[in-house]
């Protein structure tokens, strides 16, 4: 009766625990559709209060093993050290990167792919909403008149109510990853098809040729992965994918360093960076050179908030060398856990985010619900890492220190060797670990 009463407990603890995370998901996504709008929303700083608490909820009825308490504890503790330097009134109340700690934590026992679904419906459907706005005239424009950039100078581009044409073009990428990522197993050659048209109909209506080939590339490797069991099982992909990244990642180092006006950077560079549309001179221009690598420190600064396009330049300039590594570090071990667990779609989502963010910081920001690759770090993270243990509630972690060797509950002594309260795809990783032994 007492093992009954204590499973029903912790059932509703559970419950009330996924209620605030989809909670504070919806919200999320709620900021990411009104940023994308042209309404300045008001509120923004209020509602990352909230959704953070949401959040921060979950993980507070969520069981950790003392090794995953830790790990969490750690993260937090450098974060609040980053974030005690900078002022309140130059980010959103909290640093993102905290933000971003709690929620990947938060993540633990949820359904990622459930999640991700959320996130595919409620974005195309603002996306949506927005579009009809503008369309009907209430609010943001159809066609984005900017000066444009090469071929876009003094050409009519579609946005659609959300801003310009590039924003538009990166979030039906970001939404055609997540889509092949959730429902390639459905799909039939047929839709394959229908997304190459989207491919180039985008191109076509927004002229971003960055954005194009990503979701090309993106598009084709899917679609690779997905009908070749040869190579899906093969390691050209994952080390040539890899490899990639490391290469931009490199190419990103080398652009921060060189970054200047150009009659101050070598002609080859600026031949590169008028390709890029001016990316890499962009690092440069602002006060006291910008994010140039001279400019980095190891926790980032209060006063550096300067926006450009380069995401892993601002990923370091804005957060700082250890962060930023400790982030570098984390996505090659997440590339590598998709490997393992055979989740192919997801190393395509995870690679096609890495190599955007060489050229584009989408995925750096305070807006969560638009880097999808967090919610694979979410779902993952406790099988990447070396974490396992007896899953324990936080007001139990004293207990378990000081009686690290006493008996437990169940009879045993010391520490388990069990993944403990985990979901799903921890356990099957802890089966692939056990049958590599």
């Amino acid at each position: 009766m007492a093992e009954q009463i204590a499973h029903t407990k912790n059932e509703k603890i559970e419950q009330f625990g996924r209620i605030c995370f989809y909670a504070g998901l919806l919200l999320e996504l709620l900021i990411v559709i009104l940023d994308k709008s042209s309404w300045i929303n008001p509120l923004e700083g209020q509602m990352f209060r909230v959704s953070f608490l949401l959040f921060a909820c979950k993980l507070c009825v969520t069981k950790y093993s003392k090794k995953e308490w830790l790990a969490v504890l750690v993260n937090e503790k450098l974060k609040e050290f980053q974030i005690s330097r900078e002022s309140i009134l130059e980010r959103s109340f909290l640093d993102e990167a905290v933000r971003a700690v709690v929620f990947v934590a938060s993540m633990k026992g949820i359904d990622h792919k459930k999640a991700l679904r959320v996130v595919f419906y409620v974005t195309l459907t603002g996306m949506a909403v927005l579009a009809m706005l503008s369309l009907a005239g209430v609010l943001g424009e159809v066609w984005d008149a900017g000066a444009g950039y090469g071929i876009k100078e003094g050409s009519r581009r579609l946005c659609l109510g959300v801003g310009n044409s590039n924003a538009l073009a990166i979030m039906i990428w970001a939404l055609m990853t997540l889509g092949v990522y959730l429902f390639h197993e459905k799909m039939k050659p047929a839709h394959w098809m229908l997304l190459g048209v989207l491919t180039v109909g985008v191109y076509a209506a927004t002229m971003t040729r960055t954005t194009f080939l990503i979701m090309a590339a993106t598009l084709v490797l899917a679609f690779v992965m997905d009908k070749s069991s040869k190579i899906r099982e093969g390691s050209v992909v994952y080390i040539g994918g890899m490899a990639a990244v490391a290469a931009g990642f490199v190419f990103s180092l080398y652009a921060a360093h060189i970054s200047n006006w150009y009659e101050l950077m070598p002609a080859w560079v600026v031949r590169i960076d008028r390709i890029l549309t001016g990316r890499i001179s962009s690092i440069y221009a602002f006060e006291n050179g910008g994010g140039v690598l001279r400019n980095w420190k190891l926790f980032g600064d209060p006063n550096y908030v300067e926006y450009f396009d380069m995401g892993y330049v601002r990923l370091f300039f804005w957060y700082g060398i250890i962060p930023g590594a400790c982030c570098m570090v984390l996505l090659f071990f997440l590339m590598r856990v998709c490997r393992t667990l055979k989740d192919t779609q997801g190393f395509v989502l995870v690679l096609s985010f890495a190599l955007f963010t060489v050229v584009e910081a989408h995925a750096v920001s305070v807006y969560l619900a638009r880097n999808y690759v967090l919610f694979l770090l979410g779902a993952y993270w406790t099988a990447m890492l070396p974490l396992g243990g007896e899953a324990i509630w936080w007001w139990q972690l004293p207990g378990a220190f000081w009686k690290h060797g006493s008996k437990a509950a169940d009879g045993s002594f010391g520490k388990k060797a069990t993944v403990g309260n985990c979901s799903e795809v921890q356990e099957k990783a802890a089966t692939i670990k056990e049958a590599a032994r």
